[in-house]
């Protein structure tokens, strides 16, 4: 069986993500981290959830260890998941992350040229840019993390126009569809990734309600009650 280190991550890198669990024969692995070590372009169809980023971005950041820098553009919400999973990986590397909820130590940082791999939504990175703090010019890697997540996906337009021809695009997506023309417009010749096992499908219709993280537990036993099905499974990450 091949190793992480087959791929050409970085030793670190690669140790920490066989300390984390994964193995190289995992779908989310096998199907996805070769491309993005080699620097290619990658669409990964999976559920909304970081962790099925982590073989990808251990290959970003072998990436980065190598010289390249990088940005990864995430939802608000998930800011502190992709936030602490970067900087797990990237510990033992060298790798000077910076998570950007705001512009002040960011832009700090980045006029400092003390940040390798920056992870921040969007929003704050068009204000980075429009600080000249963040040059887009200078990447050589864009994730960028369910984009059918924004409320105005035209928001990233400036982000990704100014990035150079050769830097490596990434997109995590569960609604390929939705996505299609960004892809077509930014990310062309990228290999698209359904991650067996685990993505999704449509199954008609559904409802939905919201519910803050803190109260998640909460909600799914008052639905369970609610609904009492016959059988049920529960999906997680």
């Amino acid at each position: 069986m091949p190793s992480f280190e087959d791929f050409h991550l970085h030793p670190a890198i690669s140790a920490t993500l066989t300390r984390l669990g994964w193995s190289p024969d995992h779908p989310a692995a096998r199907d996805t981290t070769p491309t993005a070590a080699r620097g290619h372009n990658l669409v990964a169809l999976t559920p909304p959830a970081p962790a099925y980023a982590t073989p990808v971005l251990a290959a970003v950041l072998s990436r980065i260890a190598q010289g390249r820098r990088a940005i990864l553009l995430v939802p608000a919400a998930q800011l502190d998941e992709w936030g602490g999973l970067v900087h797990v990986l990237a510990r033992d590397a060298g790798i000077r992350v910076q998570v950007a909820r705001g512009t002040a130590r960011a832009a700090r940082r980045l006029h400092e040229e003390s940040v390798d791999c920056l992870v921040t939504t969007p929003e704050t990175a068009l204000n980075l840019v429009m600080r000249s703090a963040l040059r887009v010019e200078t990447l050589g890697a864009m994730v960028l993390a369910w984009p059918e997540s924004l409320s105005d996906e035209e928001s990233i337009t400036p982000l990704m126009q100014d990035l150079p021809k050769d830097a490596q695009r990434i997109i995590y997506t569960s609604e390929s569809q939705r996505v299609s023309t960004l892809v077509e417009r930014y990310a062309r010749k990228a290999l698209t990734v359904d991650v067996p096992g685990v993505a999704t499908a449509s199954a008609g219709p559904v409802r939905t309600t919201n519910t803050g993280w803190a109260g998640r537990l909460s909600a799914l036993a008052e639905l369970i009650e609610l609904l009492d099905p016959a059988s049920c499974v529960i999906w997680t990450v």
